[in-house]
């Protein structure tokens, strides 16, 4: 088993395509199916199977395999890196996951920095759910995330505090209120955003022995913001989460103040690479103790 091999699996599972996975590996499809099989046949089992309902998915034990292939291109990364350091050089890559929010907000400007300050290396970005990039994370389909709590699961690095507010319709009786405390909103209507704000929001209606009257859950902001422009609810989110508002759309602030943690996750911080930590480094000089 080579380099060549594993890098191979690996792309495959990131892409989801033998013709993708080629395309990133100079590959023709042919080729990949031929390597497939060959791998295969060397360690004694499927790896990879393919269906008219799922497509192409990874057996259990392929799953658990890729988990060992990542670490294998991983430790085959730092090696890279320490000839590179011997030469004088600054290569790497660092896969990065992020949620909708931090993507548009804090991912760019990181990336930019970086590919300013280390021009040789390679920056590669995957867009999700709060829940998947925690997933990703788990199965190391990448090296590093942000995520907001829970994050019990992972080795963190405080990234900065969002300060929650509430929104709602310009013609609700709480916008004529100056703040908003949680009593005010144990009879609304709550549009409840998924991916991380659920526990908070439950535990902010703990705190005062009530029950958010969640009316709808969703994965989007602007679906959240969509439905309280149609008088559907109210919904709980952050100043950072929101770009704009749409028309008879306001927001108050939650008082007292109270704060999300948006944080830097990795598996191990003892075992991440240099361009990872560049990438930390990076992100923690742009936006630790900004402003919320």
């Amino acid at each position: 088993m080579n380099r060549s091999q594993i890098q191979l699996i690996v792309q495959i599972s990131e892409t989801g395509s033998f013709t993708k996975a080629g395309e990133e590996l100079h590959m023709t499809q042919p080729a990949v199916s031929r390597a497939v099989a060959a791998i295969e046949s060397e360690l004694g089992t499927t790896l990879i199977k393919r269906n008219k309902k799922n497509g192409l998915f990874f057996t259990d034990v392929g799953e658990r395999i890729l988990v060992v292939f990542r670490n294998i291109l991983c430790e085959f990364q730092k090696v890279d890196e320490l000839i590179a350091a011997e030469k004088g050089l600054e290569i790497g890559k660092v896969h990065i996951g992020a949620y909708p929010t931090a993507c548009t907000r804090f991912i760019p400007k990181i990336i930019r920095t970086m590919e300013d300050k280390y021009p040789g290396l390679e920056v590669k970005l995957s867009e999700g759910s709060v829940d998947q990039v925690k997933e990703w994370l788990r199965s190391k389909s990448i090296d590093v995330g942000i995520i907001i709590p829970p994050d019990k699961d992972f080795d963190i690095v405080p990234l900065m505090k969002d300060q929650l507010i509430v929104i709602m319709h310009s013609k609700h009786p709480l916008y004529k209120k100056e703040t908003i405390g949680i009593p005010d909103l144990q009879d609304e209507a709550i549009i409840l955003g998924r991916g991380g704000y659920e526990v908070q929001v439950h535990d902010l209606f703990k705190d005062f022995n009530l029950k958010p009257q969640v009316r709808f859950e969703v994965d989007y902001i602007d679906t959240a913001l969509s439905m309280v422009q149609e008088g559907l609810g109210i919904t709980i989110t952050t100043k950072k989460n929101i770009l704009s508002l749409p028309e008879q759309v306001a927001f108050r602030e939650l008082k007292p103040n109270t704060f999300r943690d948006i944080n830097i996750a990795v598996l191990d911080m003892k075992d991440t690479s240099k361009a990872t930590d560049a990438f930390i480094q990076t992100a923690r000089t742009l936006f630790t103790d900004e402003d919320a």
